[in-house]
């Protein structure tokens, strides 16, 4: 089912039941009016008859019984006044020959002052009175209700009932169209997008609802999977191109040196180039594996206290491993009083390889190979990281392409890299909350600024 015909069956199930429940009320209280509006008219008659009884004390003596019960429990006059003495007896009637009351009536009258009962087919009020010389009489008037007037009402609620519904139903399916229209005109635009073109976005009016919300989110989903299919392309169009220059240049460089026999020293040098090679193609797996696992699954990464500065020493360590001739200063700032505002929620082995890219680009890039990092401690656990080089520094335009996989400047193709390392260094930082800042200047050099976020406690067991 539809959720225009569900909205409208449940708008017009609340509205049958609200409309049914204000009308079944009209027509209680109305009946209730009219009952007792004809109650009313009873008790004066009874009063007039009073009057009446109480100036012809003389001629209240029981009258003889000749009433016969009707046959249909219908009596055959529409009113009667009559009068009953202590002894439930009947010493006054307008139709002699009509059924008395019942003697529970007349008690009720007798207990109460006044009684409301039926009569056969007849409403009937009975009033006690005290005739001089203090004699107790009751005086009974009957009269009947006609109820065309509640049939007529009856009649009027029930039509005006179903005309309602009517025209609930016929207004609640409209309104709910027009309620769901922008989203069916969501639907139709998501149905003409298609993954070769992921650059239009859906649109929703300039209200600011729901359905603006609901279209903004599938916006925001666009852009990820936009983002996501162009790391894909980006994917497929460069790294074929990164494995397969190093790819190339083993084979080559195995193919010549197989030509014919060599020294040992230009084997060494073979072997030499083709380690190199195999080295970047694992540099480059390794960091695809990491960009892979922080895109799949960030949830499943597990974070624990770390120490900052053991992790910065750590980076340092490795990349003297790997190159020798890198200069690394590390310059730690405001060292605090105990080592609990060193520590810092993190996944260790991931924001390590973020400052192992960042030093290894200030050295590849600097002017003497060397990285300057700049370490400002504070309370809050809010660092700041700064790595900083003397290179020729990074253009305006291109500072926001390095961190695009794949990319490289145009005017250091002569060093080696393998495009990853911006970006996966992006990723990490962005899973950790860590904002990043490029200070580049046009006279030179480039610093990197790292803001960890502020954490009120961590545990460092």
């Amino acid at each position: 089912m539809q959720i225009r015909t569900r909205l409208t069956l449940l708008f017009l199930l609340i509205a049958a039941s609200i409309l049914a429940g204000v009308l079944l009320i009209v027509y209680e209280v109305y009946q209730k009016n009219m009952v007792e509006s004809f109650f009313a008219g009873l008790k004066t008659r009874a009063e007039m008859a009073v009057q009446t009884a109480v100036q012809q004390t003389d001629r209240l003596t029981p009258l003889p019984n000749q009433w016969t019960a009707p046959e249909n429990d219908s009596l055959p006059y529409r009113d009667n006044i009559s009068i009953y003495n202590d002894a439930f007896e009947r010493v006054f009637s307008l139709h002699p020959e009509s059924a008395p009351v019942s003697p529970k009536a007349l008690q009720d009258a007798y207990q109460h002052g006044e009684t409301r009962f039926t009569h056969y087919n007849l409403f009937a009020y009975g009033t006690l009175i005290t005739v001089p010389p203090g004699k107790p009489y009751v005086v009974v008037s009957e009269g009947y209700c006609d109820p065309h007037e509640l049939y007529d009402l009856r009649k009027i609620l029930i039509f005006s009932f179903i005309v309602g519904l009517s025209l609930i139903a016929v207004s609640g399916w409209y309104y709910a169209g027009r309620a769901l229209a922008p989203v069916s005109d969501i639907i139709n635009q998501v149905d003409d997008l298609y993954p070769s073109d992921l650059s239009r976005r859906v649109t929703a009016g300039k209200d600011q609802d729901e359905i603006a919300r609901l279209a903004e989110t599938f916006n925001r989903m666009l852009d990820r999977a936009e983002q996501a299919f162009r790391m894909q392309r980006m994917f497929l169009s460069n790294v074929s191109h990164e494995l397969k220059n190093p790819i190339t240049a083993i084979k080559t460089q195995l193919e010549v040196v197989l030509q014919q026999d060599r020294d040992q020293d230009k084997y060494r040098n073979v072997l030499q180039s083709v380690l190199e090679d195999i080295l970047m193609i694992n540099a480059i797996e390794e960091n695809l594996l990491q960009l892979a696992r922080i895109y799949n699954d960030p949830q499943a990464i597990k974070m624990s206290a770390c120490r900052i500065d053991e992790m910065l020493w750590q980076a340092r360590s490795t990349l003297h491993r790997r190159n020798s001739e890198y200069k690394i200063l590390i310059d730690l700032k405001n060292l605090p009083d105990t080592e609990d505002s060193l520590f810092v929620t993190a996944n260790e082995a991931l924001l390590c390889n973020a400052f192992i890219n960042l030093m290894d680009n200030a050295c590849k890039y600097g002017s003497n190979k060397t990285a300057s990092v700049m370490v400002h401690l504070r309370p809050d656990h809010d660092h700041l990281v700064e790595v900083a080089d003397d290179g020729p520094g990074i253009p305006l335009e291109e500072q926001a392409l390095i961190f695009e996989p794949f990319f490289r400047s145009p005017r250091h193709l002569q060093i080696k890299g393998t495009g990853i390392g911006l970006s996966l260094v992006q990723s990490i930082l962005q899973l950790h909350h860590i904002s990043l800042t490029i200070n580049s200047p046009e006279s030179g050099g480039t610093v990197f600024g790292l803001q960890f976020p502020k954490q009120t406690s961590i545990s460092n067991v």
